[in-house]
């Protein structure tokens, strides 16, 4: 890809502006604060398109740092660049509310699918790009984007099942299942623990409401057959009453016996005079017989006096039951009275306190069968390991496959970047190394050393050729132009020399924005 043109119409400062490129290495020179920051970010913002940001990130952001100075809400510019024997236009409205693409081909006359501009890109995202083929200003230190870009570069280069996929961001999104997996079963596992508990206590107080209820109904029952007693009690005294009284009937027995006696006697007279002719026993017997019918009459007579006697005491026993039976039924009915409502009431008591600790009784039963149930319940814990078990496998399969391959592929990477830092250096460092962590070691033909032992200069420069190497790793047909703003400051005039030498054969396009004169001075000399 060669960029032919770009017209910022509304971009920062410029205008209107419009400025045409060519093949080989084209230096844009200008002073400070003339705007050549403003144009390369115009270039990638014409690949990419600049995002608004939000909150206080906004004020400071890309978006707000390139609107232009006049005619805000005309933010917008073209960019034309050649690709294979054909020209396309990029037309790019940035402004928020209105954004726009449009992605047309010159040659053949036709308007394309702004999605097809990752085609010429190579696939490459805006943070691949800025990575590679484009950087400048106080440092060319890469960041973790070229390292998963180079990945994901080696795995679709070396894999075809992995085409496509961006690994690092497959491995983060793995991790993260991984911990949502981790918490969800932690949640699990402790909403399980949580019901547990909460079944147990549950359990516990329904067990102390039937212990009470328990005790509550012995006692109810108790005081039930306390108040059957007291009235079974009060009844038997009313009985023992009615059968004192009875018996004083038999108080006139002993003289109806004497009155017996004495008629018994007269007649045993009577016989004895009647059968004895002595007129002695018969003066005897008629003595005896008149002693008995005195007898007879006195007992009579006593035993009138005491029938009169009963019956008076009869008379006065019958109104003495009278008044005890009216007291006995007076003081039933009060004792009815007071004991009914407290009966009923505790009968009441007793019936509720007897179902609600059947209702208690069944409710235990049901808490305990579902505490056994949770106990036996592994299925979504068990789930939750299942997953996890299949996002440990994929983990370390990713994983296994990505150095595999990366393995294969970093040899050759590893052998560019010597070549080119051979180059750029004078033979100096005769290699760069990058392990699977992406970290550089540098190669003296004396020592091996670490990326923060050489100087500020040389480690831009390695930088600098990590950048070249990784970019035509990823672009090994259709090259992208290198876009570098400033990107030289810490260089030395011979070590810049080499480096433009070696820029003036890679076969790239170069858009070499600087505020220096060497560069141009140099190229001119190496022209010449």
């Amino acid at each position: 890809m060669e960029i032919l043109e770009i017209r910022m119409d509304h971009f920062g400062k410029f205008n209107g502006q419009s400025m045409a490129f060519h093949p080989g290495i084209n230096v844009v020179y200008g002073d400070n604060e003339t705007g050549k920051s403003t144009m390369r970010a115009f270039i990638r913002g014409m690949f990419f398109g600049i995002d608004r940001m939000r909150g206080r990130a906004a004020q400071q952001d890309e978006y707000s740092l390139r609107q232009p100075w006049e005619n805000g809400s005309y933010y917008s510019g073209m960019l034309r660049f050649q690709s294979g024997n054909k020209v396309y236009r990029i037309e790019r409205n940035f402004e928020k509310r209105d954004k726009e693409v449009r992605l047309i081909c010159e040659t053949e006359g036709r308007e394309l699918d702004p999605e097809e501009l990752s085609a010429f890109l190579n696939g490459m995202d805006e943070t691949a790009f800025s990575n590679t083929v484009f950087f400048g200003g106080q440092s060319g230190e890469t960041d973790d984007g070229l390292a998963n870009a180079v990945r994901n570069g080696m795995i679709n280069a070396g894999s075809s099942d992995l085409s496509g996929i961006d690994t690092a961001k497959a491995m983060e999104e793995l991790k993260e299942e991984r911990k949502n997996l981790e918490r969800g079963k932690k949640q699990k596992v402790a909403a399980k623990i949580e019901k547990m508990q909460e079944l147990s206590m549950k359990i516990d107080y329904v067990r102390q409401e039937l212990e009470q209820l328990a005790k509550q109904e012995t006692k109810q029952r108790e005081q039930l057959k306390a108040m059957e007693t007291e009235i079974r009690e009060a009844g038997e005294a009313y009985n023992r009453d009615k059968e004192e009284t009875e018996m004083g009937n038999t108080g006139t027995i002993a003289w109806k016996a004497g009155k017996i006696a004495m008629a018994v006697i007269a007649v045993a007279a009577l016989a004895a005079a009647l059968v004895v002719d002595d007129w002695q026993v018969r003066a005897g017997a008629v003595a005896v017989i008149l002693m008995a019918c005195l007898g007879v009459q006195l007992f009579g007579v006593r035993d009138q006096k005491q029938k009169d006697l009963l019956r008076e005491q009869e008379a006065q026993l019958r109104e003495q039951r009278m008044r005890q039976e009216y007291e006995r039924q007076k003081a039933q009915y009060e004792r009815q009275q007071r004991n009914a409502p407290r009966k009923e009431r505790l009968l009441a008591n007793l019936e509720w306190t007897a179902n609600t600790r059947r209702e208690k009784q069944v409710m235990l039963e049901e808490l305990q069968e579902q505490q056994q149930m949770l106990k036996t319940q592994n299925g979504e814990v068990e789930e939750f390991e299942q997953k996890l078990s299949a996002i440990y496998l994929a983990m370390d399969t990713l994983s296994e496959v990505t150095t595999e391959i990366y393995q294969e592929y970093a040899e050759r990477l590893n052998m560019r970047i010597s070549e080119i830092l051979s180059v750029i250096t004078g033979g100096k460092y005769t290699g760069a190394y990058l392990d699977e962590n992406f970290q550089v070691r540098v190669s003296t033909p004396q020592k091996l050393l670490s990326i923060w032992q050489i100087s500020r200069g040389t480690m831009e420069q390695v930088y600098f050729v990590l950048r070249m190497a990784c970019a035509e790793f990823l672009n090994p047909e259709d090259m992208l132009p290198l876009v570098l703003d400033d990107a030289f400051i810490t260089y030395d005039d011979t070590r810049l020399e080499q480096t433009l030498r070696w820029l003036s054969l890679c076969g790239r396009q170069v858009l070499l924005f600087t505020c220096h004169r060497r560069e141009q001075e140099i190229l001119q000399r190496l022209y010449q």
